[in-house]
């Protein structure tokens, strides 16, 4: 299943547009961060050549100290980035309820009685919930790890070209792997996503019809239901990890290939002299590199089968349109609505009148009593004074 990738850059656009200075920051933070990650084990190769031929001391704890120092702001520079991208994420998904919500009360009430509000709440909360991370890291994170990944096959191409070629290589096949493997999972997320608001809505129409249940005897009922809601969840939430593992498996298998490639390289070269100890080092360094970039764009593709499925399930509310109104099928005339009564009447027993209030039963009752005095007291009256 594939989304156009016009929807990815409309919910970018969209949300992140305002936060513009944060997400600059963002970026500069994890590219700084990727930076230092790449120029810190020169260091250590150069560390390591040095100790073995015997050199300074002095020149090995300048070198030590360089190293520490970058590694402390490596680490500032990511705290500033997670803060940035939480910041990032909850300012997005908070603007995207608040849109979906308003969506939401626009529609009519026959959206509302095949929707129950459980399962509302989950389409709104839940599923915005879970675009978070692809708000705040899916792009930059993709494009820093490519970065961080280019960066590290250019230094290994400069060290020895055939280190740098069959490490690229080992790459690109990496990245073509995970890349055929992610659209995998899409369907079993959205059919759990789906699952999710469909028991959530259950829950809060039972709660809320807790007094009928309960007074109908219909407990064991909705216990079934119950039951059968969560035996069918289970198998859809195995089914989309299952999906899922698949990549962290095959994920797996390439780092241990890259580090095997990675020793046989380094052992070949430095039997032949070509490279030092401490260049066998870096370049097997590097490689448990590699595999930290292919990991996280492989986390963000797991987390991108979240996000499709997600991002379907928001674009279907939002295609949702109210039958009254305006783009409705029932459009409404222009200005105030007038109201027209036709062949409308009621009228009121003697019993119910006497029982709707107070004051009028008391006035029911003097009316009745006048009544009576006029046709019997005041007859008798008449005829004695003649």
């Amino acid at each position: 299943m594939n989304i156009p990738l016009r929807r990815y850059g409309y919910l970018l656009s969209n949300y992140l547009k305002p936060q513009r200075s944060r997400v600059v920051g963002l970026a500069i933070a994890l590219l700084g961060s990727i930076g230092l990650q790449i120029l810190n084990p020169l260091l250590l190769r150069n560390f390591i050549d040095t100790a073995v031929a015997g050199g300074a001391t002095r020149t090995l704890l300048v070198t030590a100290g360089l190293f520490t120092g970058i590694a402390l702001i490596q680490q500032a520079l990511q705290v500033g980035a997670t803060y940035l991208s939480e910041t990032v994420a909850w300012t997005a998904t908070n603007a995207l309820r608040a849109d979906l919500v308003d969506h939401c009360l626009d529609l009519d009430l026959s959206f509302h009685k095949l929707h129950p509000p459980g399962e509302l709440v989950e389409r709104v909360d839940g599923d915005v919930t879970e675009l978070s991370r692809f708000f705040s890291q899916f792009t930059i994170y993709i494009l820093g790890n490519g970065i961080f990944l280019g960066g590290i096959l250019i230094v290994l191409w400069l060290e020895d070209w055939r280190a740098g070629l069959l490490l690229t290589v080992f790459a690109i096949a990496a990245l073509m792997t995970l890349g055929r493997l992610h659209t995998y999972a899409v369907q079993p997320w959205a059919a759990y996503r789906q699952m999710n608001a469909k028991f959530f809505g259950f829950l809060g129409e039972r709660l809320a019809g807790l007094e009928d249940i309960r007074a109908n005897g219909a407990v064991s009922y909705v216990m079934h239901r119950f039951y059968q809601l969560l035996q069918h969840w289970l198998p859809l939430y195995h089914k989309a990890r299952l999906t899922s593992t698949v990549l962290w498996g095959t994920s797996v298998g390439l780092y241990t290939l890259g580090n095997a490639i990675a020793l046989a390289i380094g052992a070949y070269l430095w039997s032949q002299q070509a490279i030092t100890i401490g260049t066998v080092y870096l370049i097997f360094y590097y490689a448990t590199l590699l595999y930290q970039p292919i990991e996280q764009i492989r986390e963000e593709l797991e987390n991108l089968q979240q996000a499709e499925a997600n991002i379907l399930r928001i674009q279907d509310l939002f295609q949702v349109r109210s039958r009254i109104g305006p783009g409705g099928s029932q459009p409404l005339p222009v200005g105030a609505l007038s109201v027209c009564f036709e062949n409308v009447w009621f009228s009121y027993e003697e019993s119910l009148y006497l029982s709707f209030s107070p004051c009028w039963a008391l006035s029911y009752y003097c009316e009745r009593q006048a009544a009576e005095f006029n046709n019997t007291v005041e007859p008798a009256v008449k005829q004695r004074n003649r």
